[in-house]
């Protein structure tokens, strides 16, 4: 995490630009990099400029390739990013998000360990609902038991089936994905994304 120092004591950011990288997997993966460093990011001006940052390198992407499922994918991972750096257009980019996810799922349900099924459940049941935003916990149940039928030995699968059914009224159901999700991560080696599943699966075992 970057520490907040000073203004005096922080060096000038460059004016230019980095530049981007030229093929669709380097694009893909600058939007997880992005969307990964936002995750541990406190400072709202940062996750700004990190989502800017994965707009910019999704709109590359799909300039390349506007059918391949890393563009359609990161595009909508990069506008789940702009949520969170502008809550007040959250409803119109949750939207857009959606319809991102649908067309990365048509191209390959399998990317990203079935990510546009996992992340588009996610979005279902944390989302208000309607008029408020897109949230139907019943449809993020459907999307999470997708991503579970295409990746089951994947935990962040089973974290996100474990979410949607607390969230539809199943708490036996919950605690059974939680706990498979935490057997799962305890299979892999140690890493800082498995401590993390540790840790989500952990706590839902100990919710009431």
């Amino acid at each position: 995490m970057l520490l907040l120092v000073a203004c005096a004591a922080r060096p000038q950011r460059p004016t230019v630009q980095s530049p981007l990288p030229t093929t669709v997997a380097d694009l893909g993966a600058a939007i997880a990099t992005a969307a990964e460093r936002s995750d541990h990011e406190s400072d709202p001006r940062i996750r700004g400029e990190l989502a800017a940052e994965a707009s910019r390198a999704a709109d590359a992407c799909l300039a390349r390739d506007p059918q391949a499922a890393a563009c359609l994918y990161g595009h909508a991972v990069a506008l789940g990013l702009e949520t969170k750096a502008h809550p007040t257009r959250a409803s119109e980019l949750l939207n857009n998000m959606l319809k991102a996810l649908t067309s990365a799922e048509a191209a390959d349900p399998n990317y990203d360990q079935a990510g546009p099924a996992r992340v588009r459940a996610l979005v279902l049941i944390r989302a208000p609902r309607w008029p408020l935003g897109p949230g139907d916990p019943d449809e993020g149940l459907l999307a999470a038991r997708r991503a579970v039928t295409l990746q089951p030995q994947y935990p962040p699968n089973l974290l996100a089936l474990a979410e949607a059914l607390a969230r539809t009224g199943d708490a036996n159901g919950a605690k059974e994905s939680y706990a498979r999700a935490r057997d799962m991560a305890q299979a892999l080696p140690s890493t800082a994304d498995r401590d993390a599943w540790l840790r989500e699966a952990d706590q839902g075992l100990q919710r009431k």
